[in-house]
């Protein structure tokens, strides 16, 4: 019985990851596939105040030691910080990066509230030790339900 929750279990997870659509655009590295849950559209649509988990796999065509993540929203034609995310990418995979490695991710956040659902794009960078050079680059358009 305890057998036939855990396979039922497995199998919902594996339909709720789907690959979500996305664009890379650094020169330097590579996203392989990104999933978000909860997210079964394109664009997704993610509700304010719910709790997202993103995993996927990456490859950079340079080495860093302790490299920076941003996480952004287009607001407009203005990228904005998005709150809550640490700078310290080797919380969200495992470091040093060396060159041509795929790197497991994964990061969890809460979609803050907007007072009106919006169109947007969500963008997250690595970025090298010092901040100087784009190593990976994602962007994905999603839509925010306001609560």
């Amino acid at each position: 019985m305890i057998r036939t929750i855990a396979i039922f279990a497995l199998c919902i997870a594996y339909v709720q990851a789907r690959n979500t659509s996305f664009t890379n655009c650094s020169p330097n590295g590579k996203i392989y596939n990104v999933n978000v849950v909860p997210c079964d559209t394109d664009p997704c649509k993610i509700q304010s105040g719910e709790v997202v988990s993103i995993t996927g796999s990456f490859v950079s065509s340079i080495a860093a030691s302790s490299p920076l993540l941003t996480a952004e929203a287009r607001i407009g034609n203005t990228w904005i910080q998005y709150p809550g995310i640490d700078t310290d990418g080797c919380k969200y995979f495992n470091c040093p990066l060396e060159v041509d490695v795929v790197y497991p991710y994964g990061i969890s956040l809460e979609v803050i509230d907007f007072p009106q659902s919006i169109d947007t794009v969500f963008r997250f960078r690595l970025l090298s030790n010092d901040g100087s050079t784009l190593l990976v680059c994602g962007e994905t358009p999603i839509t925010v339900i306001a609560a």
